[in-house]
């Protein structure tokens, strides 16, 4: 769905930055547009924006639901003659010659002319066992979803305000709050469970609620609201 996407200057040094990104966007046809603190709030109207320098707009942005998405994708590969094998794991990447030949699962070896390593945050692991390096680690991402919000339209354009580390959209009627802290902060680093696709960790409150305060605090409205999920 098109909905948008607002990115916020605070600051001098943003402001800059985003105007090279703008001008770069443009030369490759990306259409971005720098927006005044009154045009974000046309826009965006829960933001605080009087402490904003600009914003940058890409109205071309879009959401899309990542099952869905998922699931259009694998239908496309199998019409395109792919095999999906589910509730496969891979246990470890077949070789010869210093070349990868195919991968061994717990339901046999498949021989490939290319191995290509798309498993997320289990890549650095699948890589380790061929003594291949991946730099990929882990780090505990934050959202909070606020009750429903009277007024806020399911194509509220997505805002980001990197000053506060968040961003916002509508989610279900009322508004998620994301953040980004400064400093992440890494999970499992020894290895990450293979049962672990769809579970969630225990909040850390302690370490986030000055994040939160801040990023709420950015549009007042979502610290009106009860909240749904911390997740």
């Amino acid at each position: 769905m098109e909905v948008g996407f607002i990115q916020a200057a605070a600051d001098a040094g943003r402001l800059e930055e985003y105007r090279r990104v703008t001008a770069f966007n443009r030369r490759h046809g990306n259409d971005v547009e720098e927006i005044s603190p009154s045009e974000i709030r046309q826009l965006f109207p829960f933001a605080k924006t009087d402490d904003l320098l600009a914003g940058f707009y890409t109205a071309s942005d879009g959401r899309i639901n990542p099952v869905d998405l998922t699931m259009a994708l694998a239908k496309g590969a199998r019409l395109k003659g792919a095999t999906i094998l589910q509730n496969t794991p891979v246990r470890g990447v077949l070789t010869r010659a210093g070349r990868a030949v195919g991968v061994r699962t717990d339901r046999s070896d498949i021989q490939a002319e290319f191995v290509v390593n798309c498993a997320g945050m289990w890549a650095r692991q699948i890589g380790e066992s061929s003594r291949v390096c991946i730099p990929n680690q882990a780090a505990e991402h934050y959202y909070l979803i606020t009750d429903e919000i009277a007024g806020v339209p399911k194509n509220l354009p997505v805002f980001e305000d990197p000053s506060v580390h968040a961003y916002y959209r509508e989610e279900g009627g009322g508004i998620m709050v994301g953040l980004f802290e400064p400093e992440c902060a890494p999970w499992k680093v020894g290895g990450i469970p293979e049962d672990f696709s769809f579970g969630e960790l225990p909040p850390d409150w302690d370490r986030l609620t000055p994040f939160l305060e801040q990023a709420m605090a950015c549009v007042p409205v979502t610290l009106e609201a009860g909240i749904r999920k911390f997740f």
